[in-house]
């Protein structure tokens, strides 16, 4: 019980972060941002002007969900690469300063230290003034929030959108539900995903009020960075599960939309709202029709070999476009002991009857007086089959 009532304490607690940090390009993990949300309850600036966070274990035991045990394993992986690939030390940013007309690149933790079960962290010193006596500029975000998500993508999305959403209530006067869009390339770059990898000329674009993605896209091609170039696997990997994860652990509600030019998707269109008072009715609905494009695109390359693709929009408008729905009847399809004469009949019913989810067999589609039966669900598919095989 006095456990519960602490969670419950630790669960209302909120940080500040500074816009400009949540905005910045740059790549970091998971932990780096949960320490920072946890480090900003108790932090002091020392004589060299750097931020300085006390963790204590306590804190660290709840975010490593330790409940015994030492925690110098946990800390070890934090900070030392021969031990796990990346450290909190890899948090870096590259933030425009445009009154100087430049591009800054911060290391953002310069030291940690372990000692007696608490964990000290400082923060460069370049970034003082964006950490503390934050005035105006910055975002209120939840601690339990913060700490209930896994991926690093959630959470910059989470702070990303839910900066974004304020804004506009508190600026634009715009309550409900809100629309932000995005330049694909640009919000790569503001997830971690890719870098400038220390190339001038993209640093160079970055530079300016209004930079060409479109160059900036084509010059990071050429520095090797290909992790999620395609759309669909970043859309698979990072936007639908962040969508799922912010959803069933934070405060806000979202949904998205691939901003296309032609069949090339070029930017992303968030749909963010407070779940307090979001609009669920019909989203489902809406959530169907706004990716109907990307769910076609992935059907004509799973199903191209065996369906046009007039007959696989066919088969996705039977399914409402429920992309895993018509996976596991094709698959179901691929491993029918028989030969399935009419592919897209036998796709159809078996998508109607969930036919894979179960053991029956569903009758295949063949010119023969048994098409006239009417399904029922007391039929012996095994003894019907035989007889099938038999005529």
């Amino acid at each position: 019980m006095k456990d519960e009532k602490r969670d419950q304490l630790i669960a209302r607690q909120s940080y500040k972060k500074s816009n400009e940090l949540i905005n910045a390009m740059g790549k970091g993990t998971a932990l780096s941002q949960k320490l920072f949300a946890i480090g900003m309850q108790h932090i002091t600036v020392d004589d060299t002007n750097n931020v300085v966070a006390t963790i204590y274990g306590t804190d660290l035991r709840k975010m490593f969900k330790s409940t015994s045990g030492s925690l110098y394993e946990h800390i070890e992986a934090l900070c030392d690469r021969q031990v796990k690939g990346a450290t909190i030390f890899d948090w870096n940013l590259l933030m425009k300063d445009k009154e100087n007309g430049k591009i800054e690149a911060h290391q953002v933790v310069t030291d940690a230290s372990f000692k007696n079960g608490t964990l000290t962290l400082r923060y460069n010193n370049s970034l003082t003034d964006k950490i503390v006596n934050l005035q105006k500029d910055y975002t209120v975000l939840s601690l339990a929030d913060t700490l209930s998500l896994k991926s690093v993508y959630s959470l910059r999305l989470y702070e990303m959108l839910k900066s974004a959403f304020d804004y506009k209530k508190a600026i634009e006067k715009i309550d409900g539900e809100q629309v932000m869009d995005y330049n694909l390339t640009e919000l790569k770059l503001e997830l971690g995903i890719i870098n400038s990898g220390g190339d001038n000329k993209i640093k160079a674009e970055l530079e300016k009020d209004y930079p060409d993605y479109e160059k900036i896209d084509e010059l990071i091609e050429k520095t090797g960075q290909t992790k999620y170039k395609e759309y669909k696997i970043f859309n698979r990997n990072v936007l639908s599960k962040a969508k799922d994860e912010l959803n069933k652990k934070t405060s806000l509600i979202i949904d998205y939309e691939p901003i296309k030019s032609g069949r090339k998707t070029v930017g992303i269109r968030f749909f963010v709202d407070k779940k307090n008072i979001a609009a669920n009715t019909n989203k489902k609905e809406k959530e169907v029709v706004r990716n109907k494009d990307d769910v076609l695109d992935d059907l004509i390359e799973l199903m191209h070999d065996y369906f046009k693709i007039k007959e696989i929009r066919d088969i996705a408008d039977c399914a409402g476009y429920d992309y895993e729905k018509i996976k596991k009847a094709y698959d179901y399809m691929l491993t029918y002991n028989t030969t399935v004469d009419v592919p897209i009949a036998f796709m159809k019913d078996c998508i109607k009857n969930e036919y894979y989810n179960n053991k029956a067999k569903p009758i295949p589609s063949k010119k023969n007086s048994f098409n006239n039966f009417e399904q029922r669900t007391d039929i012996d598919f095994e003894e019907l089959e035989k007889q099938l095989l038999d005529n």
